[in-house]
């Protein structure tokens, strides 16, 4: 009788201990997954190459950059990014082309370089040290992990005493090009990662580099005419208001 209470705390023994075994594995597993989501972020997803700047991306840091400035947005070599318009309809003179490649052409006259590179980590690295060797002052978008990526030590040497970083509140988000319409979109989902703005010989204070960007507020041109909240623009899309315009439109151009 011993015997048979003997073997079954053995069995029941081992069964818990499997089953915590079993347990942290699945955890560690689920908490990567929920920390990681790769299938959404730029650099895994197969189906896209390109994450565009939004506007709300440069409205963000609108404030610190000083209206006589001439802004060189220097990634844009075959892009279908908006990124100068947006500075352009801010109030900025804006220098940069779809056909220039910033590793081999760089304009003469400009301030300050702002853009936001692309996230392949070989173009990314060139695109850094050319930028380094221009040694202008410029403001970046990246990545928050580039930060402590050993190349990133490595490229800037010395002149990492020129680095700060501007934290946004929240996460950055992208527009993607939509092949259907010919329009950029906001990207259905947030990046699973948090990026910030790398600025180098911006000497920025202290409080600067702390956005609070919670009354920044983003505004959609209709082709009804309207400019819309982009929060309220779906619901625009089905207002009484529109839809009396649009039938309007579609009867004067029948």
């Amino acid at each position: 009788m011993h015997k048979q209470y003997f073997f079954l705390y053995i069995y029941l023994f081992i069964y818990i201990y499997i089953y915590k075994l079993l347990k942290d594995y699945f955890l560690i597993i689920y908490n990567k997954s929920k920390m990681s989501m790769c299938n959404d972020s730029p650099k895994f997803d197969k189906t896209k190459n390109d994450y565009y700047t939004s506007k709300s991306m440069w409205k963000n840091i609108e404030h610190l950059i000083p209206k006589d400035k001439v802004i060189w947005e220097c990634c844009m070599l075959n892009s279908k990014s908006n990124s100068m318009e947006y500075w352009k309809d801010m109030g900025y003179k804006v220098v940069g082309d779809k056909s220039w490649d910033c590793l081999n052409y760089y304009p003469i006259n400009y301030d300050i370089i702002i853009s936001n590179p692309p996230f392949e980590t070989n173009i990314k690295q060139k695109i850094l040290r050319h930028l380094v060797r221009l040694d202008k002052p410029f403001i970046l978008v990246l990545n928050c992990m580039n930060f402590y990526a050993k190349y990133f030590r490595d490229i800037f040497g010395d002149k990492i005493k020129d680095l700060q970083t501007i934290i946004p509140q929240g996460k950055i988000t992208f527009e993607t090009f939509n092949e259907e319409t010919g329009e950029l979109e906001p990207t259905k989902k947030q990046p699973s990662f948090y990026c910030g703005y790398l600025c180098y010989k911006m000497n920025f204070t202290p409080e600067q580099l702390w956005l609070k960007n919670e009354n920044i507020v983003e505004y959609v041109d209709c082709k009804c005419g309207c400019k819309i909240k982009k929060n309220g623009f779906k619901k625009h899309l089905t207002s009484k208001k529109h839809l009396k315009i649009i039938e309007k439109m579609n009867k004067q151009n029948e």
